[in-house]
């Protein structure tokens, strides 16, 4: 008897729930494209860092290769700050325009410090390093 009044009523909630999975999805999307672009960038301060310290090879372009994403590997900076110390580090601060004119930020930021005392023989002197 009452039936017909609810006619339609899944559809009126539907159109109103569905924008909102949508940003949902959205994003966990760009939320999960961010957290894997951050452990990137941390990984390859740190593996650069390491193969800086290995005698100054060609490991450090070998490592810098492995970034996924060549932005990233352009900025890396690895150096040898003393005999036996390696000091690898990157700073990204972009911002991007979207659709809609949504402005895109990126800002991290990732440093390591080694100390190289396994690629001698004997513990560093008792002074400090070299």
């Amino acid at each position: 008897m009452f039936r017909w009044k609810e006619k339609g009523q899944t559809m009126a909630e539907f159109a109103l729930i569905m924008p909102v999975l949508i940003l949902l999805l959205f994003g966990m999307t760009f939320a999960a494209f961010y957290a894997f672009r951050s452990a990137s960038t941390d990984w390859g301060v740190f593996i650069t860092g390491v193969a800086t310290g290995s005698y100054n090879t060609p490991a450090t372009e070998h490592a810098r290769d492995n970034v996924l994403w060549p932005d990233l590997a352009d900025r890396i900076n690895a150096s040898q700050n003393g005999a036996r110390q390696v000091r690898s580090l990157i700073t990204v601060e972009d911002s991007r325009d979207w659709i809609f004119g949504i402005h895109l930020i990126e800002a991290q930021r990732a440093a390591t410090y080694f100390r190289l005392w396994r690629f001698y023989p004997g513990p560093p002197p008792a002074g400090g390093i070299e």
